[in-house]
């Protein structure tokens, strides 16, 4: 009789490890008992171009300590990067540790749905980014000109994070033909909510009790946090001191600077806060998440040309 067991993908930014993490893995666990869960994890950066909210290792720590087998470091340059290249990344990652299924959280749950929109995209690449193209060009962000060109195609889109992230995932495994099955599990609560379901709540939600100081997010995870960690928006000024004394040129050279971007970063760089800076900056073309992805590889100084 073959005892292998099934070894199971999660992709997580674990920002920090919470209730609803330890929900997922139980999940996998009861779906799956013959299992081994390995983990792709975002580093000391993650996807939305902010510091995560402690370091690696203590993140895989409480993962290994809850139920995950082996976790490893999505390297810099997927971790930091828009959903499309984060997803390849931690895909190709995963399919290099030999997973056998990759299991995510949705809000919607419809796996069916995440195959037959990646299987239409690959059926239809040329068409499929003509239109993407065509929408970009009118100044709207590839996120929403994905949104418009799916219900065109086929009358169907995912609009929510987590579904959107999702997506990307299964066209990662379609598209490189992975032999790899995709299954999600319904999400307790919605990305980014202030809603509260028992001992589970959001990331965004406990990163806002541990940075305000409020003690009740330790209803929420296992981490503890004694002092206020640190934020993105600590190096504001060293930004603002960057983008002043560098041209337009120099800009142009950095990594994800593009499309005039430059230009929209001197004009706005005297805003006081790293968060008046970002409202001003964003726009149809260019989300929220784009523009902080931008403004930590300034931050950084890394050039096109450069290989992390």
């Amino acid at each position: 009789m073959d005892n292998k067991k099934i070894r199971i993908g999660i992709i997580a930014e674990y920002n920090p490890f919470h209730n609803g993490h330890i929900y997922q893995i139980n999940e996998i666990k009861k779906r799956w008992p013959n299992s081994e869960i390995i983990v792709s994890m975002s580093g000391k950066y993650v996807q939305r171009g902010q510091l995560a909210i402690t370091t690696f290792e203590q993140r895989k720590k409480f993962a290994l300590e809850n139920g995950v087998d082996e976790v490893y470091e999505l390297p810099f340059e997927y971790a930091t990067q828009a959903a499309h290249i984060f997803a390849q990344g931690a895909i190709k990652q995963l399919n290099e540790h030999k997973i056998d299924l990759l299991v995510f959280g949705s809000e919607t749950n419809q796996i069916d749905d995440f195959y037959l929109i990646a299987k239409t995209i690959k059926d239809n690449e040329k068409y499929y980014y003509e239109l993407i193209r065509s929408k970009m060009k009118e100044g709207i962000s590839f996120p929403k000109a994905n949104q418009l060109v799916l219900e065109k195609l086929i009358n169907k889109s995912f609009t929510l994070p987590n579904d959107i992230l999702g997506l990307e995932y299964v066209k990662a495994i379609v598209n490189n033909d992975f032999k790899i099955k995709a299954h999600c599990i319904k999400r307790v609560v919605g990305f980014n909510s202030d809603e509260i379901i028992d001992n589970i709540t959001s990331a965004t939600n406990i990163r806002k009790m541990i940075f305000a100081q409020d003690h009740s997010y330790k209803k929420y995870t296992p981490m503890i946090f004694e002092t206020i960690p640190d934020k993105i928006e600590n190096y504001y000024k060293d930004f603002q001191k960057i983008v002043i004394n560098s041209s337009n040129e120099e800009l142009k050279q950095i990594k994800l600077i593009s499309e005039g971007m430059e230009n929209l970063f001197k004009k706005h760089i005297n805003e006081k806060t790293y968060e008046d800076f970002v409202n001003k900056t964003n726009s149809k073309r260019y989300t929220s998440s784009r523009i902080q992805r931008a403004m930590l590889y300034v931050l950084l100084q890394i050039k096109k040309e450069e290989n992390i």
